[in-house]
């Protein structure tokens, strides 16, 4: 009988010690994440997030927005953008309930590539044949401890503002001046109605 209860303590200690740690290490949390940022499965990106932060929940709102009123040939070099990012993980530090993931980026140069096409059939050509121009970047995640849960609580670098800016210039050397005006202007409206929380 003392055995029993021995095994039956043992099994609930180890079950209270997984159920009080996060089930997912920070690593896993932000693969995830980028997997469905890159997949354009925002729905999926929003459950990695923490809830103290709305940096990046703005700035995935804004490209969704971006992709739903632009024009299709700039929603589709941003899919092609997202697809075509490649990231590694190569450093993962933790201290306690909080931790810092750093990645390695290689993402489209777009800079470089419209110096080469503007036509997204081209384009979509130069990244099946692996000559899409690329570029590295250094970037990370911070997350904390929610709930029993690790969450990304800020990737550094990255913001609304930014996203704006890349879509806007995007939109003027594929499309013209006045096509990236009104997107500017849309993207503005956007903003002041997420401020005013309408």
């Amino acid at each position: 009988m003392d055995r029993i209860i021995a095994v039956l303590l043992l099994v609930g200690m180890i079950a209270f010690i997984s159920l009080s740690q996060p089930q997912d290490s920070p690593d896993m949390v932000v693969e995830k994440y980028l997997k469905a940022v890159r997949a354009s499965d925002y729905e999926r990106a929003y459950t990695f997030i923490s809830k103290s932060d709305t940096t990046i929940i703005d700035w995935l709102e804004l490209i969704r927005y971006i992709k739903q009123v632009a024009p299709p040939q700039l929603a589709t070099l941003i899919d092609i953008a997202h697809c075509a990012t490649r990231q590694e993980i190569v450093k993962t530090a933790v201290e306690g309930d909080t931790a810092v993931v750093e990645i390695h980026s290689v993402v489209p140069d777009m800079e470089e590539t419209l110096k080469v096409t503007h036509k997204v059939e081209e384009i979509k050509s130069l990244l099946a044949q692996g000559a899409l121009p690329m570029r590295e970047r250094l970037g990370a995640c911070e997350l904390v401890v929610e709930e029993g849960v690790w969450k990304i609580s800020m990737v550094r670098g990255v913001s609304a503002g930014q996203a704006a800016e890349i879509a806007t210039d995007l939109a003027e050397q594929i499309l013209g001046k006045d096509e990236a005006e009104r997107l500017a202007q849309k993207i503005k409206e956007f903003g002041q109605r997420r401020a005013e929380g309408t």
